[in-house]
């Protein structure tokens, strides 16, 4: 059996139970002081037993992603990158040290023979340039052979080197 209790806005409370049926309320008549001291002790206990059930061992999971979180894909990238990065940075400085001559002098006479071939180089492109028409040459230079021909408005330049062969035609204008 079941017994119900209807508190209405007013504050009057009504017994919804039955006849025959007894109700859970206390009742207002006998002036019932153990009640409260009833539901108190129903909460403590009920307080008492829930918090052993929630006790558990606490445990730590990084979810920075400085620490991968639960992934640790992301950590490993960083990692591989952090280290290819190292890596380049040490071929660029092994190669600025390789490039740079210990040598002060040995960088000035580098600079001197890169100039004469730069002077050299356009000596002799005017030269082709600047043939007439059935004018023929041949330029010898070490290993590197320069053939060029003008003839009817073009200009052909051919240059054999160890690695192979390139042949330029160039319009010359004097047909």
């Amino acid at each position: 059996m079941h017994s119900f209790i209807c508190a209405s806005p007013g504050g009057r409370m009504r017994n919804l139970a039955g006849p025959g049926e007894r109700t859970l309320a206390p009742d207002r008549r006998r002036g019932s002081h153990r009640t409260p001291w009833v539901a108190f002790g129903a909460a403590l206990g009920l307080s008492l037993t829930a918090t052993q059930g929630l006790a558990t061992d606490l445990r730590y999971a990084p979810m920075s992603p400085n620490f991968g979180g639960f992934n640790p894909v992301g950590f490993q990238m960083a990692q591989y990158e952090k280290s290819l990065k190292a890596a380049q940075a040490a071929a660029e400085a092994a190669a600025a040290r390789a490039g740079t001559p210990s040598d002060p002098n040995a960088a000035f006479v580098n600079a001197i023979i890169s100039q004469l071939n730069g002077i050299v180089a356009q000596t002799i492109a005017q030269r082709i340039a600047n043939a007439g028409d059935g004018q023929a040459g041949t330029i010898q230079s070490g290993s590197v052979t320069i053939t060029y021909i003008n003839s009817d408005g073009q200009l052909s330049v051919t240059i054999t080197s160890p690695t192979g062969t390139t042949t330029l035609v160039i319009p010359s204008g004097g047909v």
